[in-house]
């Protein structure tokens, strides 16, 4: 273990000055919104179902997955897929249900092995092809590489953990997580920063590390405070710079076990989705307190426009299931308050939200 501290405590003692800048900025917007929360629960549930299905939705896209989120919504709903007869929907139900349970549960889940075997198990339970895998370490070699068009590699991206070795150094990882946590030795998102490139290296199960990697991310930080990644999705931010992701952590992973051993590169990138994320949660909290002002009917009117951008009357009365004599009246209020403005006439009549 002493060599395992030494190992990951080097890559995190010196972090450049514009790392510093970033864990600053994140700080400062969470210390910002903790203080200004005062959403109430139906508010909270919304926002937090919304993250569910954004979330399920990218993080299987980044791997393959072809549904888009108002497919994801539909099996969340339970509308369609009730057997989850397809890939893809097997996947995007595990990772539902994982996340919701993180999103319930993170204060009574502790980063121990065996919780993160449950969690695989969890997020695979309704894949076919993994029955035999879940829940346990690989036990054969999963290179990672860039897949031909007939399905076999041909790039490697870089050789994971052996299988025999990957008990042990999961073991060390999980060790140290939990120390340099409890310690305060470093920054806690340069340790979740850490134990998340370090997963990905060691590529511990057959399938599904991807999509683990990030529901872990979003249970170490829950645990350490950053409760505002409940409102917004980082896995739909990293599905929209797939790109700079897979090469940050290329750049990191490749210098590993060697002489010049260094996270710095994905580091960056994954403290800018966190900042982002931050900054994107910030403008949905100021957006949540207009519902002081406003009526549940009002409020369910003006959320559906602000996610829209613009809208009908009837896209209103389809998307909320509020009737339209209300929606009129919710749709009047709000452009009176200047929350919304009306363009068009007659059935080309759209309100678009005021951005101020």
């Amino acid at each position: 273990m002493d060599k395992n501290k030494t190992k990951f405590d080097y890559r995190l003692q010196t972090p450049e000055p514009h790392i510093v800048a970033l864990l600053g900025e994140i700080d400062a917007i969470k210390g910002e919104f903790k203080g200004g929360l005062r959403m109430t629960p139906q508010a909270i549930t919304s926002l937090k179902r919304s993250v569910l299905v954004t979330s399920a939705g990218a993080s299987t896209r980044i791997e393959g997955s072809k549904l888009t989120n108002e497919e994801v919504e539909k099996i969340m709903r339970g509308l369609t897929f009730s057997k989850f007869a397809d890939r893809d929907s097997q996947e995007v139900q595990g990772y539902l249900e994982t996340l919701q349970n993180i999103f319930d549960s993170y204060l009574s889940l502790p980063l121990r092995e065996g919780m993160l075997l449950s969690l695989h198990n969890e997020l695979l339970k309704y894949s076919d092809k993994d029955k035999l895998h879940k829940g346990k370490y690989k036990t054969g070699e999963n290179t990672v590489g860039v897949l031909g068009p007939d399905g076999q590699v041909v790039k490697i991206m870089f050789e994971p953990t052996p299988a025999w070795k990957t008990p042990t150094e999961m073991t060390e990882l999980i060790e140290w997580t939990q120390t340099a946590l409890e310690e305060n030795r470093f920054h806690p998102l340069l340790i979740v920063a850490n134990f998340v490139v370090e997963f990905l290296k060691i590529h511990p199960f057959q399938d599904g590390n991807g999509r683990l990697s990030r529901i872990l991310t979003n249970l170490l930080l829950l645990k350490t405070g950053y409760t505002f990644i409940q409102y917004v999705s980082h896995e739909q931010i990293v599905e929209h710079r797939k790109d700079e992701y897979y090469l940050a952590l290329r750049k990191s992973q490749e210098t590993f076990k060697t002489d010049h051993d260094t996270i710095a590169p994905w580091l960056n990138f994954f403290l800018l989705v966190i900042k982002e994320q931050a900054t994107e949660a910030l403008v949905y909290l100021k957006e949540e307190n207009a519902e002081d002002t406003l009526s549940p009917k009002q409020y369910a009117v003006w959320k559906f426009i602000s996610k829209k951008g613009d809208a009908s009357p009837a896209e209103v009365v389809q998307g909320t299931g509020i009737i339209m004599a209300t929606v009129r009246q919710a749709l009047s209020r709000l452009v009176e308050l200047k929350k919304i403005k009306r363009t068009g006439r007659g059935p080309g009549t759209r309100y678009i939200k005021i951005t101020i």
